[in-house]
């Protein structure tokens, strides 16, 4: 799937991409950790808060935590199918991205631009918030364009290109058919109508990422029948997905119905290349190694997002049962892109971490808390606890109650402890100096 070694300039681009990457989820904590210090009490008058920060630090948050981790980890995906053509543009795109992630944060901590928080991609209603989106997606589409030119790269990696554009292309498709309304209006209904279609396509391509990781993890390869047939799948779905716009328009409720119906189209390709997987699994079960990264980043990967996905069974929009769903599904994507790191992207680049304890534990905390979070707001929400709101909002006299929040805010404390730990682990590998090494011309 990946060349065996990879050029000076492609591993200098895998470097960039994976640091931003790493460095959006840094970003991404840092804002949860301002979200919890601007409600404590009295802090509101002891710091200069933004307008409406919490609501804005909550948007800056997700952005990094879920879009611009996802495209940044897309980025490192593609160069190892990349070679030295067309290198300077490749260059360029990852200058534009982190030019439009930085562009994305300074409207949440400034007095402008109101936020709204829409489904998929929330928004903060300023031209530079606006401009950083847009340059993350070109930044994202010029790498991206590597996987044309070039016959190497997975299956998977290719149909995430085909959906990554289509993606864009439901964007561009929304926007003129919103700017053809008359009277038009930027506010969250504009947001919403706006980034709903090509928000449920993204998430085609954060399951065809999940596929390419699964593959590596697993040292698939691309002849893999099963492995090629869910690829095919996305590409498929998310084409019915771009037709939508042909039979109506964004401001049609149909089209809203359509896209949300589009979602169990994701179940299918997950179980195709199960089929894929299973073999593997049953070798690995035979001399089953906790210290190998790959393998506990896989298992853990599995485990989580069916997790996540079982439990989508049960939700119904409005409590903490929607919330559970999808916190398993991201937490199951999460664990497959750090496998990647431990045992992709840093071994490429020569800064390879050692297997051992640090490792485990951290792929294991995030793992297990994770698991314990989403089951925790799982059984909250099935007694009322209410989405997008502080607190639990439900009854703690009851000791079911008090128990569910006590496995959810355990849980997700250990997420984060783990979350924290691979921040370190990968950032202290990808700053960290290299040996020169002196090589006599023979």
């Amino acid at each position: 799937m990946a060349t065996e070694t990879l050029s000076s300039s492609r591993a200098a681009l895998l470097r960039g991409w994976a640091v931003l990457a790493v460095a959006s989820l840094a970003l991404a904590g840092l804002f949860a950790i301002l979200l919890v210090l601007s409600r404590i009490p009295g802090m509101e008058d002891a710091v200069p808060w933004p307008t409406a920060f919490f609501q804005k630090g909550l948007v800056a948050h997700v952005v990094l935590s879920f879009a611009v981790w996802y495209l940044a980890v897309f980025g490192c995906l593609v160069q190892l199918a990349g070679n030295d053509e067309g290198a300077l543009l490749d260059k360029a795109g990852l200058a534009v991205a982190t030019l439009g992630t930085l562009l994305l944060l300074i409207p949440s901590l400034l007095d402008r631009g109101e936020p709204t928080l829409n489904n998929y991609i929330p928004v903060i209603i300023d031209p530079l918030y606006y401009s950083g989106l847009v340059l993350l997606a070109l930044g994202v589409l010029a790498g991206v364009l590597c996987v044309f030119r070039n016959t190497p790269g997975g299956p998977t990696l290719k149909s995430a290109a085909f959906i990554y554009v289509m993606a864009l292309v439901a964007f561009i498709i929304a926007e003129s058919q919103l700017g053809n309304q008359a009277q038009v209006q930027v506010n969250h209904d504009y947001n919403e109508r706006l980034l709903w279609g090509g928000g449920h396509l993204l998430q085609f391509l954060n399951v065809a990422l999940l596929l390419a990781a699964w593959s590596y993890l697993a040292n698939l390869t691309s002849a893999n029948a099963p492995y090629r047939l869910a690829s095919l799948w996305l590409v498929v779905a998310s084409l019915a997905g771009l037709s939508f716009y042909v039979f109506w328009t964004v401001m049609d409720e149909r089209q809203t119905q359509a896209f949300t119906d589009l979602q169990y189209a994701l179940g299918p390709a997950v179980i195709i290349f199960a089929v894929a997987l299973l073999p593997v699994l049953g070798q690995q079960l035979k001399n089953f190694k906790w210290q190998d990264p790959a393998r506990l980043s896989l298992w853990t990967s599995i485990l989580v997002f069916a997790a996540g996905g079982v439990l989508g069974f049960f939700v119904d929009g409005t409590d903490t049962r929607t919330p559970a769903h999808y916190h398993g599904v991201i937490g199951g994507i999460n664990l497959a892109f750090v496998g990647l790191f431990y045992a992709v992207f840093l071994p490429k680049l020569g800064r390879a971490v050692p297997a051992g304890k640090l490792v485990t534990s951290q792929i294991i905390l995030y793992a297990v808390g994770q698991f314990l979070f989403i089951v925790g707001m799982f059984i909250a929400g099935g007694m009322g606890a209410a989405r997008k709101v502080m607190g639990t909002a439900i009854d703690m006299d009851q000791s079911v109650a008090v128990a569910a929040a006590g496995i959810r805010d355990f849980g997700g404390g250990l997420a984060i402890i783990g979350g924290v730990m691979f921040i370190y682990i990968a950032l202290k590998a990808l700053l960290r100096k290299l040996p020169q090494v002196n090589v006599e011309t023979i």
